[in-house]
């Protein structure tokens, strides 16, 4: 099966309206049934934290929250997993993280997984 992982390293909440992007491609290609991951990677993790108030920062011109299109990624099946270190860098564990966040995942598996040959990976 082919598989799309969206890698988020420079996406974030304090640039709201580009950081709803890869939540959008992520959403569109999981109703496209492919299999989409997404690996939050640094300080994206920012974007996971339960009752992160700068999600909450409406995306001109939908009108919607940030928090909506990562709600809608989540809803459509895309898997986020999070980068081990990046919880540790921060003292966060699993359950300081919105629900539906699927797995929690080390560099290397990142790398064996972005490496599959049928898998495309895009970076945020």
């Amino acid at each position: 099966m082919k598989r799309l992982i969206l890698q988020l390293w420079r996406t974030s909440p304090d640039q709201p309206n580009l950081a709803a992007t890869p939540f959008l491609m992520a959403s569109t290609a999981a109703a496209m049934s492919i299999d989409v991951e997404i690996h939050v990677i640094g300080s994206t993790v920012d974007l996971f934290i339960k009752d992160n108030p700068k999600n909450q920062q409406i995306i001109a011109p939908s009108n919607r929250p940030l928090s909506a299109f990562i709600e809608d990624a989540i809803r459509t099946g895309v898997k986020i997993k999070v980068c081990s270190t990046a919880l540790r860098d921060r003292q966060l564990e699993l359950g300081d993280l919105v629900e539906g966040v699927s797995e929690v995942i080390g560099m290397v598996t990142m790398i064996d997984l972005a490496t599959d040959s049928n898998t495309t990976v895009l970076t945020y």
